[in-house]
């Protein structure tokens, strides 16, 4: 019989432990920009972990990601990356979005610099699982 999470105890390991707790991760998120003139272009990395079940039981995942001009005490949503759904292959799977010929005046959502960052989400999309999501560290640009 499967457990959950909160009938084993700290620190204990049992094979029959089946629920999926979320195994799958985002790591090693990055976030670039390059200016040409007036337009840049944002390239975000990720890597995508999965555990050996979820990749032999077939399962489908989503991912998508939304860009940020974040500050301290607001944050501006700037755009979305659709979404893709695919089966991973590998333990490990590295996706990259790139947002090119963007105008300046789109980044450029206040006075000085600009803080961008994407926040990137992951979810298992066969067994209707929460969306994880992580951000990219802030890049500061100067669009205007």
């Amino acid at each position: 019989m499967p457990f959950t999470l909160s009938e084993l105890p700290v620190g204990a390991h049992d094979a029959r432990f089946t629920e999926d707790v979320g195994a799958m991760d985002i790591i090693n998120a990055r976030l670039t920009a390059s200016q040409n003139g007036d337009r840049w272009t944002l390239v975000t990395s990720v890597t995508e972990t999965f555990t050996p079940q979820e990749i032999s039981a077939g399962w489908e995942f989503e991912d998508w990601a939304s860009v940020w001009e974040w500050d301290d005490s607001d944050h501006d949503f700037i755009t979305n990356f659709g979404v893709t759904r695919f089966r991973p292959a590998s333990l490990r799977e590295s996706f990259s979005w790139t947002w090119s010929n963007v105008p300046g005046d789109v980044l450029d959502t206040e006075l000085g610099g600009e803080e961008i960052r994407v926040q990137v989400f992951l979810r298992n999309f066969s067994t209707g699982s929460a969306a994880i999501h992580r951000f990219t560290p802030i890049l500061q640009i100067s669009p205007g």
